[in-house]
């Protein structure tokens, strides 16, 4: 009887807290250096020992060529990011081309290999909250 009140109360706490607009999550990862991480969009990693966080803020455009299809061009996907390195911060577009290899690119001393999931199917529309970049940061 005492574990049923238990669970009952934490439930009317949660969704107290939830109606109040507070939550107990955080949209940040710790990711490590050199190691493969993913990073959903709206989430922000922080790159362990390194001062630097990366937010996949949302994807501005995506017209990658879906699997499927036939295509004159491969498409491209872009994505709106926030990098604090340090105490600054700079809001950039990553691009990343139609296929399914990953893209290199560089964010000052360090060096970001990274591919957006889910890659497009014929018929299917993705989700703003589904899409997610899958990582490696290395200086």
């Amino acid at each position: 009887m005492k574990r049923i009140l238990y669970v009952i109360a934490l439930l009317t706490v949660s969704i107290l807290l939830q109606a109040a607009g507070i939550s107990c999550s955080t949209d940040k990862i710790t990711a490590v250096s050199g190691q493969e991480f993913t990073l959903p969009a709206g989430r922000t990693a922080v790159i362990s020992g390194e001062n630097l966080s990366i937010k996949f803020v949302e994807v501005e455009g995506d017209s990658r060529c879906a699997r499927g299809v036939e295509c004159i061009q491969a498409g491209e996907a872009k994505c709106r990011m926030l990098i604090t390195y340090k105490a600054s911060t700079s809001e950039i577009i990553i691009t990343h081309p139609g296929g399914d290899a990953s893209s290199l690119g560089l964010l000052g001393n360090f060096k970001v290999s990274y591919k957006l999931e889910p890659y497009p199917e014929y018929g299917k529309e993705i989700a703003p909250a589904d899409y997610k970049l899958v990582m490696t940061v290395t200086k």
